[in-house]
């Protein structure tokens, strides 16, 4: 029998872009044209989210000679200024031969206080140690390498250098619902019906700080590190989830979110002891008058339930990877259907969260065999 406490959905996506440049004839400045991945066809204008956010850029030019390669930009500072991202404190305009690569970083820090500095070289991009849950609002972002360019181009939203971001965190969402708050039993026509007051569910033993490394492959795109998780330092956190919009006791079929966009370091959920706990509390009713109303029969005060995150497929919070976990709650002992034989639970309410059904009390009889024994007595009469 499976028990099933959450599913979990995730959602990860990849897309590399890159434009060919031209060559003009007037003086042209270097600005960037800034992006932020969003799915397989698309991203989004990076300025949608974070106008606010500058990044950081490094940039070496290509002569016609070898021998002329320098270095062009070092940790540049790029801010928006309407309307076009352009340097801060310093203008860079682009020469006449030669070309221009490109790698960027967001969001900008100048000592790596305010968010991590990577150590950048033209193949590689080297995260120090980073901890993510000391510095929750921090989203850490690294762009696709670009090579060859000459001048400003048009490819996502403005002319400038095609800048395109990708997350290297993952993010985590939480739900949680009533897997059925009544039920009858069409054998006996007996009613039951619960009571689910949630008191605090806790997520705990996430792994918060660790390192990672971006080396540049021979197609031009970066290979994560294995897995696509970071490296861990060991250091760990728990989170009590917030309970402010979830009512007391929960409605029958209502979904309600939790937490939401939860950025958390990529690490590996397989055989690890990320876990989460659910304390509740659950009063149970029975209509034993023949409909002519419940009666409670059982209160159970301080339950707690705990499930391991890595439950069902889910092995790793992978970097750029949108995870939400949905807490199927049920009242009694349940199980999931599948009644088509699929393999598939059933869902038959459409939600996307798998259905459970209460597990009636059954009996097993048997009867044991007699023990004889024979007693030689003398009994006087």
């Amino acid at each position: 029998m499976k028990k099933t406490a959450f599913i979990a959905v995730l959602a990860i996506a990849a897309l590399a872009s890159c434009s060919k440049s031209v060559e003009s004839g007037i003086q042209s400045e270097v600005v960037f044209q800034v992006a932020r991945h969003k799915g397989v066809t698309k991203a989004d204008d990076y300025k949608t989210d974070y106008k606010a956010v500058p990044f950081g850029a490094y940039a070496w030019y290509k002569g016609v000679s070898a021998s002329d390669n320098a270095d062009f930009m070092t940790n540049q500072k790029i801010s928006f200024t309407d309307p076009v991202w352009r340097p801060e404190g310093t203008t860079y305009y682009w020469p006449k031969s030669g070309s221009i690569d490109f790698i960027c970083y967001s969001p900008y820090t100048a000592d790596g206080t305010n968010a991590p500095l990577p150590v950048i070289t033209e193949d590689s991009m080297a995260y120090p140690a980073w901890d993510v849950a000391a510095n929750p609002d921090v989203d850490i972002m690294y762009a696709d390498k670009v090579t060859g360019l000459t001048n400003n181009v048009n490819t996502y939203y403005y002319d400038g250098v095609p800048t395109l971001f990708r997350h290297a965190l993952a993010k985590i969402n939480f739900q949680i619902k009533a897997a059925y708050t009544e039920v009858t039993d069409p054998v006996t026509g007996t009613k039951t019906k619960w009571e689910i007051e949630v008191e605090s569910i806790k997520v705990n033993n996430i792994l918060s700080s660790g390192s990672f490394t971006l080396n540049l492959n021979g197609s031009g795109g970066w290979d994560k590190p294995a897995d696509n998780v970071w490296t861990p330092d060991g250091t760990t956190t728990d989170i009590d989830l917030d309970l402010t919009g979830v009512p007391n006791p929960l409605a029958d079929g209502a979904v309600y979110d939790l937490d939401s966009d939860v950025f958390v370091m990529p690490q590996a959920l397989a055989g690890g002891n990320q876990e989460v706990v659910l304390k509740v509390t659950i009063t149970t009713y029975r209509d034993i008058n023949d409909g002519n109303g419940y009666v409670q029969v059982l209160q159970e005060n301080g339950v707690e339930i705990q499930g391991n995150l890595s439950a069902g497929s889910m092995d790793a919070w992978e970097m750029n990877q949108n995870v939400t976990y949905s807490f199927n709650f049920a009242p009694s002992l349940g199980s999931t259907t599948d009644t088509d034989g699929d393999g598939v639970p059933d869902d038959l309410d459409g939600d996307g969260i798998p259905d459970v059904v209460p597990t009636i009390v059954y009996f097993d009889p048997a009867v044991d065999e007699w023990q004889n024994i024979t007693v030689s007595a003398g009994i006087n009469i």
